[in-house]
């Protein structure tokens, strides 16, 4: 198809280098990443080859000759070893080239299966986002997609527009927004305070009447009204223990329990860490007695533990609200992120109320001979039975809590009565030179150039076994353009891989990680789009990592809150000045934590997030079920 000369690329002189630059940056981070496994550099083996077989053997030879004859060689004998060390390192340098020949071909094949799956990730990434746009339906579909523009941190202010128009319905109010957001590109933000005041009494009531169905869209909303855009440097947000929901998903072998939100989040987790993002992790370490070391590692997991299982419950409660959102025609329209426990409860119970009841309506006129229901009632009841198991892992999740809870108040207890038999300096919080005591160890999160190969590796092999490839463009203007087709259970499998893959290199299932990968946020992907090289992707998203200002503040301050509530360890003013010099912690948080005094003779409970009353399944959802294959089986 010839498009009219005004639709056509031209060429741009002016973009032509950084593009080259861009992609022969790429390039040899590919070539960089491929060599760590697979190729020493022919100036290194040639070195090792002369360096060995000349002075090496040389030197080898004349010292045992005198040894063992209590003489220097003769003339003889040197022309002997020179001739050996020649020929010995001429068919060291036959034999290497003979090996960089024959390997030549697997340097090869992993190097293609590096730059396939750095192209396919992010063209993934844009895919499942494409798939939970398409889950949903009506209103929820709008917010959603408007929410993805407003993450946008280069979004133009005709995208600002149209987020708001997608979320508010009111072309005044998104006009407004979008002017915002051109003062806010210029910096005047002497006119945003200005359209603030004049517009923030009819504004404000439509962002509260949106905020409980989409708190997390109507955030960022608010954000752009205020002037205040995504930061490059922050990152994006991760969604919440989307690591826990694709394990468990793995260990249960249900893949219901993983959200398409999971998938991206792995996606973009995988490629963060294949382009070279290092996420901290803070953990306490003792050295020392082993007693109180013992104790502590026991007290340090059943912590991490309790944390997990907290986060659980919420997370099997949005898989089940996710799922009945993602089906058609139930009362769940999204399961919008920011939402609470409760509010997903109650969502999640009437939307399974009326799937029961539409189940019965449903088996009831089977019965009476309308076969054409039949389908419906099929479809319908298996919505109903995937949801009753999505609850029944709801119930049992919030019932670990309190199991972890108890554990976690015991290894509490043990700790503290192993540390008040000690001296005080035996536990307090040392931050001087030395190693022994109780000390914060900061570690990185990151895989080495190895550790990337074989990830890619692995997950290139799971690309070709399940065959995503690219497909022609269904818009017309996209002609000549492809884009990559998967779908949900593929996306998914997809994420179970990547699961797999990282977990010997950074080990994804202790708890520890999981709380700093969950802690941290993600690097903008935002200017990767379809169609760019492998090579330009490489070089974007390791330069897009780069950008991330690790903030690990909060981090700290939560460290300093488990010292002083569950540890016993008095905050010095050392200690203080150690966190906040370091880890950038809150003077005025770590002062008013210096002054908390704990329960003396009672433990304290630390079930401070108290989740939802959770009820058993209600026995209406099973005699809908056992209506339903009574009239499918006597029909």
């Amino acid at each position: 198809m010839l498009l009219p000369s005004l639709f056509r690329p031209r060429a741009n002189p002016a973009n032509d280098a950084p593009q080259v630059r861009l992609e022969r940056e790429g390039r040899d981070e590919i070539r960089r990443i491929t060599q760590a496994v697979e190729r020493v550099p022919w100036s290194v083996s040639l070195m090792q080859i002369l360096w060995t077989a000349g002075p090496v053997t040389l030197i080898g030879a004349w010292g045992g000759y005198l040894l063992g004859y209590g003489k220097e060689p003769t003339f003889e004998n040197y022309i002997f070893f020179i001739s050996y060390t020649v020929i010995t390192g001429i068919a060291g340098i036959v034999a290497n080239i003979a090996h960089n020949l024959t390997s030549s071909r697997r340097y090869d094949r992993t190097e293609a299966k590096i730059e396939r799956v750095i192209d396919t990730v992010p063209e993934l990434i844009l895919a499942t986002r494409n798939l939970i746009v398409e889950s949903l339906e009506g209103d929820a579909r709008r917010r959603e997609a408007a929410a993805m523009l407003l993450r946008k941190q280069d979004l133009a202010p005709e995208g600002v527009e149209l987020a708001a128009l997608e979320l508010l319905d009111d072309r005044d109010a998104a006009r407004i927004i979008s002017q915002i957001d051109v003062y806010r590109r210029v910096g005047l933000h002497a006119r945003i305070r200005d359209m603030n005041s004049l517009n923030r009494e009819w504004l404000e009531p439509q962002f509260n009447e949106l905020a409980e169905l989409a708190p997390e869209a109507i955030g960022l909303l608010r954000e752009r009204f205020e002037g205040r855009a995504p930061d490059l440097h922050s990152g994006v947000p991760r969604d919440e223990n989307f690591i826990e929901r694709v394990l468990a998903a793995i260990e249960q072998d249900n893949d219901l329990l993983m959200t398409l939100q999971d998938v991206e989040e792995m996606l973009i987790l995988a490629f963060e860490l294949i382009s070279g993002r290092k996420i901290p992790l803070l953990t306490f370490e003792y050295r020392g007695r082993w007693k109180l070391a013992r104790a502590l590692d026991n007290l340090e997991h059943a912590r991490s533990r309790y944390r997990i299982r907290q986060a659980t419950g919420l997370s099997r409660l949005k898989a089940l609200t996710v799922y009945l959102a993602e089906q058609s025609g139930t009362l769940v329209e999204d399961a919008a992120s920011g939402l609470r426990a409760e509010v997903l409860l109650e969502r999640s119970t009437q939307a399974m109320d009326a799937l029961a009841e539409q189940v019965t309506h449903l088996a009831i006129a089977v019965n009476e001979g309308d076969r054409e229901h039949r389908a419906a009632l099929r479809s319908r009841a298996d919505i109903l039975t995937n949801a009753i198991r999505l609850y029944k892992t709801v119930t049992n999740a919030y019932e670990q809590v309190g199991r972890s809870h108890a554990v976690f108040l015991k290894m509490s207890k043990r700790w503290e009565n192993i540390a008040s038999q000690m001296s005080d300096d035996a536990t307090r919080l040392r931050v001087g030179p030395g190693r022994r005591g109780l000390r914060i160890q900061e570690k990185t999160i990151a895989l080495d150039d190895e550790a990337k190969a074989e990830v890619c590796k692995h997950l290139a092999d799971h690309l070709n076994e399940s065959r995503i490839k690219r497909v022609d463009s269904e818009i017309a203007y996209q002609a000549r353009e492809t884009v990559l087709r998967v779908g949900v259970d593929k996306a998914k499998a997809m994420a179970v891989e990547i699961a797999l893959a990282l977990e010997p290199h950074i080990h994804l299932s202790r708890p520890a990680v999981q709380r700093a990968i969950n802690g941290s946020n993600a690097a903008y992907f935002g200017q990767l789009e379809p169609n760019q090289s492998a090579a330009a992707k490489a070089a974007l998203g390791s330069a897009m990592v780069r950008e991330i200002d690790d903030d690990l503040s909060r981090t700290a301050e939560s460290l300093a809150i488990a010292l002083v509530r569950h540890y016993r360890v008095e905050l010095e003013p050392l200690a203080i000045e150690f966190l906040r010099d370091t880890f950038g912690a809150r003077e005025a948080t770590l002062n008013m934590l210096s002054n908390y005094q704990p329960a003396d003779h009672h433990p304290v409970s630390y079930l401070s997030n108290r989740p939802p009353l959770i009820q058993t399944a209600n026995r209406d959802w099973y005699r809908a079920l056992v209506q339903a294959r009574r009239a499918l089986d006597d029909d």
